[in-house]
């Protein structure tokens, strides 16, 4: 849908404490791996609502051509095909008259 939304979300984990035991490393791993999915998770989530924006956009603009646009211009069609129509009768009423005068010098001879 050209919605924008960063391929790899990415984060930066601060520089680990001088005094590191065993316990602090591997809270310090958990506390990365769910900095890292909460980043994902975020930035996934803002890209859906992006698009779900991007949807509701796209809903209105359909609902306002389908009941706003369409039937302008049906009836601004049938406005010109009628004009046009009525210009097509009159021209050939005009040209049969234009014509029978001829003709009936012509009968008359």
């Amino acid at each position: 849908m050209g919605v924008r939304h960063p391929a790899a979300p990415a984060c930066q984990i601060p520089a680990a404490a001088t005094w590191d035991g065993p316990t602090l490393t591997r809270t310090r791993q958990a506390h990365a791996a769910a900095l890292v999915a909460a980043v994902r998770h975020a930035a996934a989530a803002q890209a859906l609502r992006v698009i779900e924006a991007e949807v509701l956009a796209t809903r209105y603009r359909l609902r306002a051509i389908e009941d706003r646009w369409i039937p302008r211009l049906e009836q601004a069609l049938a406005d010109v095909t009628f004009a046009l129509e009525e210009q097509e009768l009159s021209d050939a009423a005009r040209l049969r008259l234009a014509v029978s005068p001829q003709r009936r010098r012509r009968q008359t001879r």
